[in-house]
């Protein structure tokens, strides 16, 4: 019983997605108004800050490792880091991609080389510009947090599987007045975020990076099914909350 409901849960959100995509793809069909998130308003700021001064971004995707639990979270830094970088490529000093897993640093090299390719400069992408910088939680924070000024980095980019420990990275570049932007989908290192970094995701913010910063009609409609689905989700919870209330459910 369990399976099917996942399933249908599954195939809704798809119908939902293709749905969404083809009434955007009308022309009659209004631009989706989204909620501001002062996070990737400030973002645009410190790109071309990074991009005038010749300076570099960091864009890390935490420490979470492709295949487990917090895969989900991993990609939504990779598609966070890619936005990111399509925009900052064209500074002298281009970004760097960290990671604490190989396979997300292959995937971080790919979505790279995928930019410089649409930018036309295909020859100025360097693989070492994606890197797994360390193999735990502990040990890959502690080696972001030198990298802040052994770099020359303008501003941090920490959006992935990333824990309380990542806070070492936003002391440093607080210390080093370069401004972080943070997201994760763990409770304990958004509330470290709020006391050290500048800006920080909340909820499920982590998940609208790709709608917010790249705009693609892809992502936008997954993120309409994603509301709708609350919808139904809320509507469900408080019927059987009501139902259980009346003695209609045992």
């Amino acid at each position: 019983m369990t399976a099917l409901l996942q399933f249908a849960f599954l195939f809704l959100f798809a119908l939902l997605i293709v749905g969404f995509l083809v009434l955007g793809r009308r022309k009659s069909a209004r631009p989706v108004l989204l909620r501001r998130i002062e996070a990737f308003d400030h973002l645009p700021a410190t790109i071309g800050e990074a991009v005038e001064s010749g300076r570099r971004l960091h864009l890390s995707l935490g420490s979470g490792v492709i295949g487990q639990a917090d895969t989900a979270a991993t990609l939504a830094g990779l598609t966070a880091a890619t936005q990111v970088a399509a925009q900052a490529v064209v500074s002298d000093k281009p970004p760097i991609i960290t990671s604490a897993d190989g396979s997300a640093m292959l995937l971080a090299q790919d979505a790279l080389k995928a930019v410089y390719r649409q930018q036309n400069a295909a020859e100025r992408f360097d693989a070492g510009a994606a890197r797994v910088a360390g193999l735990s939680p502990i040990s890959f924070n502690a080696a972001l947090a030198p990298l802040v000024s052994d770099e020359a980095v303008a501003g941090n980019v920490v959006v992935g599987a990333v824990g309380p420990e990542a806070v070492l990275v936003a002391e440093a570049g607080r210390r080093a007045g370069v401004p972080t932007l943070a997201g994760s989908d763990n409770l304990a290192a958004q509330a470290a975020f709020l006391a050290a970094a500048e800006d920080t995701l909340l909820g499920e913010d982590l998940f609208a990076a790709g709608a917010y910063l790249g705009k693609s009609s892809a992502h936008v409609a997954s993120l309409r099914a994603q509301d709708v689905l609350r919808v139904i989700l809320i509507v469900v919870i408080l019927l059987g909350v009501t139902a259980k209330t009346l003695g209609v459910l045992p």
